[in-house]
């Protein structure tokens, strides 16, 4: 088994760079790095790529940023923006310069380099914003895992783009390139909504917060169950998405004061214009970083419908270590209440972390899990 320096070590056409994943875990046998990112350093090098002329989108842990020095990264992601600001600073780099999704990057990059994320409308977003912005002959260089990739994904970048290049796949990623058009594209904004009956609202969302085009059948049973819960004083909606949980919690007189927090720069934003617009509540902060991690107030109850992935992969690592955080994090008799798939095992972390669980309600595919801080 190789130790755990050499899985750090990623050997890149612009030298080797040591890397690690964030959020880190015992005995992690992940690197911070993937096919997909090999492939696009190489094309990038072939190509002169590098500099303050590239734009980064979508990096993951910033095997593309540390190597190619953007002038900006394009993320969505504060835990991916985290990652990369450590690695760029282990290797003696000057911090990223971070453009979250909610905002547009300049309009002078000569070079886009992409990694796909999973959620192709969020794809497609991205790729109008891009062909709109951006100046006719601008290289854009986009790859992903063959596992990842959707059969859509080269006509995406023709209808955005220009003609695009499949190339040939390589220890299951594959790389497309396209030059930028001088000629009409179509438009997509990727603000949406849909309506909630179990709030009777709009609620507002985007193209990539979980569940964009109508509300999850883990938050309608959680909703259905809120009622069984005494009032508190003060309740975080932790992985918040647009928001509604929490903001059920206002409407139905569960507490006064919320906090709402996710990592995503979307889902933020969707929480917040969703919050505001249908409560009246004054005690409401929102907030976009790691989990509970920069949530100074005490609660006394966190409301969390967890993720059951973290960046392109299938973990329930990020749900079981959002519920650490609420353990550490709740006042003294606070309550976590969580809704999870039947299949997820959360119960034995749960009664290592709070004083006392129950099983508050269940269906055929989910179960709700009240548990009590010391």
């Amino acid at each position: 088994m190789p130790d755990q320096g050499s899985l750090n070590i990623f050997e890149t056409p612009y030298g080797p760079f040591e890397l690690a994943r964030y959020p880190a875990r015992d005995k992690d046998l992940l690197r911070a790095w993937c096919s997909a990112d090999k492939l696009l350093l190489e094309s990038c090098q072939a190509l002169g790529i590098s500099g303050p002329d590239v734009l980064v989108v979508n990096d993951d842990h910033g095997a593309l940023t540390v190597a190619l020095q953007p002038g900006g990264l394009w993320t969505d992601s504060w835990l991916s923006a985290k990652a990369t600001n450590d690695n760029l600073l282990t290797n003696g780099l000057p911090r990223a310069n971070i453009i979250w999704s909610t905002e547009l990057p300049a309009d002078d990059y000569k070079a886009v380099v992409i990694r796909i994320p999973r959620q192709l409308p969020y794809f497609e977003f991205q790729l109008a914003q891009l062909s709109a912005l951006l100046p006719t002959g601008t290289t854009v260089l986009a790859a992903g895992m063959d596992k990842h990739l959707s059969p859509h994904t080269a006509a995406l970048m023709e209808r955005y783009i220009g003609p695009t290049t499949r190339h040939r796949g390589r220890a299951r990623a594959r790389v497309f390139s396209a030059c930028l058009e001088a000629v009409e594209k179509p438009t997509f904004s990727g603000n949406s909504s849909y309506f909630c009956d179990a709030l009777d609202l709009e609620l507002c969302t985007a193209t990539n917060v979980f569940s964009r085009e109508k509300l999850d059948v883990g938050s309608r049973f959680l909703l259905a169950n809120l009622h069984r819960l005494a009032p508190a004083e003060r309740i975080t909606d932790l992985a918040c998405g647009n928001g509604v949980l929490g903001l059920a919690a206002l409407r139905f007189g569960l507490g006064e004061a919320l906090v709402a927090c996710d990592e995503s720069a979307m889902a933020v934003a969707c929480a917040t214009e969703n919050i505001s617009l249908h409560s009246d509540s004054t005690d409401v902060e929102i907030v976009h970083g790691d989990g509970l991690l920069d949530v100074t107030a005490d609660s006394d109850l966190v409301l969390c419908n967890p993720p059951f992935h973290l960046q392109q992969a299938v973990d329930d690592f990020a749900g079981r270590r959002l519920l650490d955080q609420a353990a550490d994090y709740l006042s003294i008799g606070g309550r976590l209440c969580l809704v999870a798939n039947r299949h997820l095992n959360y119960q034995q972390l749960l009664r290592r972390r709070f004083q006392g669980v129950e099983l508050l309600a269940e269906n055929s595919k989910f179960r709700i899990w009240l548990a009590h801080s010391g």
